[in-house]
């Protein structure tokens, strides 16, 4: 999940998974349960909020994932709970011979619990072969931040996505229901990433979703943040009681930043909280 130096994939594949669930307890969320197997882990949770709002940092430490790896996160908060998780940095997946790598990451949400699942963007290096997959299960009590990035290529470097495959998955259920099944199949070299319906050259996209059952969105304000990102292109909608912004642009960081931005307007109307930005995302 979260990358930070280079892992070869001569070495024996890393099979990981993380049990995590979390509880309120007197106005604050606790971190009640972490069980790891192989290196993906979190170590203790934040405060820098006074609403208790429990911050994790989700930690893979060979940095990188590459063919035959295997992660698997599963996260639960419980009743009135309230989680931030994000990453300390990209998640990166490496080249492969053939091999796919995975990673599969499901959250439960129960009555009246939020989430904010912020992680930092996914880099698709040339030539891997990937899957992920995010899944949220929520409720109609249940309120929630989430937004996925995917980078293809290195396209600082100029070194693109021309071979290999990813296959991106974000997903929302709702009482066992889908309300969001968002599947992006990408074969380096096809022509999605240059045609007009398609990316139209750029190499980095995403996608923001919150609810909006109870809420109605300042439209106004969501506009004056997107003219202020003039370098990426992106829409918005409102679909099954989510609202959801997509983006392109030739780098992840935009999209990132673009994405902070819209969730710094929206929080206070979501959760009438202000913004707490993870200190992570400056180091």
């Amino acid at each position: 999940m979260v990358t930070t130096a280079l892992s070869l994939q001569s070495q024996a594949s890393w099979k990981a998974t993380l049990n995590l669930s979390f509880a309120e307890r007197n106005n604050k969320t606790i971190l009640t349960s972490k069980k790891h197997s192989g290196p993906l882990m979190v170590q203790k949770p934040f405060y820098p909020e006074s609403n208790g709002c429990c911050h994790i940092y989700l930690i893979h430490p060979p940095g990188g994932i590459v063919g035959g790896d295997s992660l698997s996160l599963n996260a639960q908060l419980n009743n009135n709970s309230h989680a931030l998780i994000t990453t300390p940095a990209a998640t990166k997946f490496y080249r492969s011979t053939g091999i796919q790598a995975s990673q599969n990451q499901t959250i439960t949400l129960k009555t009246n619990a939020i989430l904010e699942w912020l992680p930092q963007e996914t880099v698709y290096f040339n030539d891997t072969n990937a899957n992920s997959t995010t899944r949220i299960n929520i409720n109609s009590s249940n309120r929630f931040f989430a937004w996925e990035i995917q980078c293809l290529g290195l396209p600082a470097q100029k070194e693109y996505f021309i071979s290999g495959q990813c296959r991106q998955k974000l997903e929302v259920w709702r009482d066992n229901k889908p309300i969001l099944l968002e599947i992006n199949r990408l074969i380096g070299g096809d022509e999605l990433f240059d045609a007009n319906w398609g990316l139209q050259g750029y190499k980095s996209v995403g996608t923001f979703v919150t609810t909006d059952r109870d809420t109605i969105i300042n439209l106004e304000a969501i506009n004056n943040v997107t003219l202020q990102f003039n370098d990426l292109s992106s829409s918005y909608t409102s679909f099954n009681g989510l609202f959801i912004v997509r983006a392109m642009s030739a780098y992840a960081e935009k999209i990132k930043d673009f994405f902070a931005a819209l969730w710094k307007i929206l929080r206070p109307q979501i959760l009438q909280l202000e913004s707490s930005t993870p200190r992570i995302w400056y180091t």
